[in-house]
């Protein structure tokens, strides 16, 4: 098994992901997105069995796999799973054509219909760019003063991730919410991070405690999943006292951390299935 992975710098999770390839005998090809060029005209790394993704930045990430595709060299996850799961509104339309639960959402050009949008969902909304990490950009908007200090900023600023206006109604939490670790048709691990801060970020002082995998919490998790086209990745989602709620989906990432917490080898379970479908000749989905 000859293995690509393409990769922004070699991280902890990727020396893991590395490791467990060669335990199950695979040839790994590390990919320097930072340093790579294409001749797109001319293919390369016509050897490889299949290219494992774990860009940091999601239009490298994009681009690339739409190289390798178009190379015929199959890949995980797939560029248009991808390409779903870095864009909050691809992500949105796909859950609610699958009926999936979510928050409800408004996507506005402005900030007057922005600020139209916020009233017609009331007060407390979440304002995101429809790209971008989880917590860049992000603001809990309490009241219509809020509203128009923050929509006043961003007219100011003006860039392109300022004039979309991706809001979601907020949901109210029991101080942490849950990141599910989906795998094909398997949620093989999910944890609780605890927080005392609105947004659930491990990255900014969250803490990871083990969560057990109910048929109801993996059966969400891999119904959002199968929703933007399957593969690896990670479902973030509340519960609240009557329903659960899917709010985010992103590449499998903390892979060490969330082993560690649950006792489940994640990169061995992402290793087990891509090197597994390979084999078996399927279609990585």
């Amino acid at each position: 098994m000859e293995m690509g992975i393409v990769l922004s710098r070699i991280r902890k999770d990727e020396k893991r992901l590395i490791a467990e390839a060669g335990i199950r005998g695979a040839k790994v090809t590390p990919i320097n997105n930072t340093q790579e060029v294409f001749d797109v005209t001319t293919a390369r790394y016509t050897g490889l069995d299949v290219v494992l993704e774990r860009c940091v930045d999601h239009h490298r990430a994009v681009y690339m796999l739409t190289v390798f595709e178009h190379w015929g060299i199959p890949t995980v996850n797939r560029q248009s799973v991808v390409e779903i799961y870095g864009n909050r509104l691809l992500t949105s339309l796909s859950l609610k054509k699958h009926g999936v639960p979510m928050p409800e959402v408004r996507l506005a050009y402005t900030p007057d219909s922005a600020l139209e949008a916020m009233e017609d969902l009331g007060y407390p909304v979440v304002l995101r760019p429809v790209e971008g990490p989880e917590n860049q950009l992000v603001s809990l908007i309490q009241d219509q003063y809020a509203a128009e200090t923050i929509l006043e900023h961003k007219r100011i600023l003006g860039t392109y991730h300022h004039s979309i206006f991706f809001i979601q109604k907020y949901i109210e939490m029991a101080g942490h919410d849950i990141r599910a670790y989906v795998v094909g048709e398997e949620t093989v691990a999910a944890v609780s991070v605890l927080t005392h801060h609105w947004v659930g970020s491990i990255t900014d002082g969250g803490q990871m405690v083990n969560e057990p995998v109910t048929e109801e919490l993996s059966a969400l998790a891999v119904s959002a999943v199968r929703a933007i086209g399957g593969g690896v990745a990670v479902v973030d989602m509340v519960r609240t006292k009557d329903a659960w709620h899917v709010h985010e989906i992103g590449p499998p990432s903390s892979l060490c951390e969330a082993s560690d917490v649950t006792g489940i080898n994640i990169p061995g379970k992402i290793m087990d299935y891509v090197i597994d479908t390979v084999e078996r000749g399927g279609q990585i989905s």
